[in-house]
This record gives structure tokens, C-alpha cells and sequence, in this order.
């Protein structure tokens, strides 16, 4: 008689078990990310520093050591790779296809004299199309020990911005 008992309750205990697993999986959320809407729009970036930026000394790679760096989730918008004038103003323009939401540019700029112990500066100005209000401005600043200048430009994309200009 014992060994019934154990076995209808060992029975029972694996059934609830089956039921609950089986309810909890019926009533979950489900996972997918939400749909994000991308869109296209112009940009344009005009970038000054108090330092005169050269080509890193210290780039892996000598052939593709830049001045001035500017990325997007790894991809390189632009790059400049002469020596750059203190107080000179970089300006690009940049068409890109962004999903809505927060998005951010990397800006890499390398001081021609790292030995110098000052601090430095990059000033960032974000416009979207040809807009004379930034949308985004940042000023990037290093410690003077640091031999390069490395920061974000953060910035929101709302889902009408394609039908602004």
C-alpha cells in the first residue's frame, strides 16, 4: 500500500508541475524588441579644438592614424588625417540612415604635441540639415596627461524628423 501512495503522490507532484510550466508559458509577454522606425536625414558636424590636433603617434597602424576621427557603431564618417590647426573649424556633411531613439557619434581627435601637460579641448556642434541651431553641442575635454581627446555627441532622433528640414 505504501508504494501506491508514493507513486500517486510522486504522480501528482509531476502533473502540478507539467500544469504550472505549462500555464506560465501560455501567459508570458512576448520577447521581440519593439519595432524601431529609421530614418534618413542630413547632418552636419562642425568640430574646433584648443590644441593643434596631428596624426597619433601612438596608432597602431601609421597608415591609418588620423587627426580627427568621427564614428558611428564602428563605422568611420570621417576621418582626417593631415595635421589640424588650433581654433580651425572642421565642418562635414553626413548622410545617414539612423533608427529613432538615442543615438551617439564617437569623436577621436589626437594633439600634435602629446608631451605637452595642458588640458584640452574639443568642441563639438551637431545640426541636422542645414540648420543654423545646433541640435546638440559638447565640449570634449581631456586631461593634460592623456594623448588623445575621446568622447560622445549624443543626440535623439524623433520618428518626424524626416519630414523636417
Amino acid at each position: 500500500m505504501r508504494i501506491v501512495i508514493a507513486i500517486l503522490s510522486a504522480a501528482i507532484v509531476l502533473l502540478s508541475t507539467w500544469l504550472y510550466q505549462q500555464t506560465l508559458a501560455e501567459n508570458q509577454a512576448p520577447s521581440g524588441k519593439p519595432l524601431q522606425t529609421i530614418v534618413n536625414q542630413q547632418y552636419r558636424l562642425r568640430i574646433s579644438a584648443t590644441f593643434d590636433a596631428g596624426v597619433d603617434p601612438f596608432a597602431e597602424e601609421l597608415a591609418e592614424a588620423a587627426s580627427l576621427k568621427v564614428t558611428y557603431q564602428g563605422k568611420e564618417l570621417l576621418v582626417v588625417n593631415q595635421p589640424i590647426p588650433a581654433g580651425e573649424v572642421t565642418e562635414a556633411e553626413i548622410d545617414l540612415e539612423l533608427p529613432t531613439g538615442r543615438n551617439e557619434f564617437l569623436i577621436e581627435m589626437s594633439p600634435s604635441d602629446s608631451a605637452a601637460i595642458v588640458p584640452r579641448a574639443v568642441h563639438v556642434q551637431l545640426f541636422k540639415g542645414n540648420g543654423q541651431q545646433p541640435l546638440q553641442t559638447e565640449t570634449l575635454w581631456a586631461p593634460p596627461t592623456d594623448s588623445l581627446v575621446v568622447g560622445t555627441v549624443g543626440f535623439e532622433v524623433k520618428p518626424s524628423a524626416s519630414n523636417e528640414q
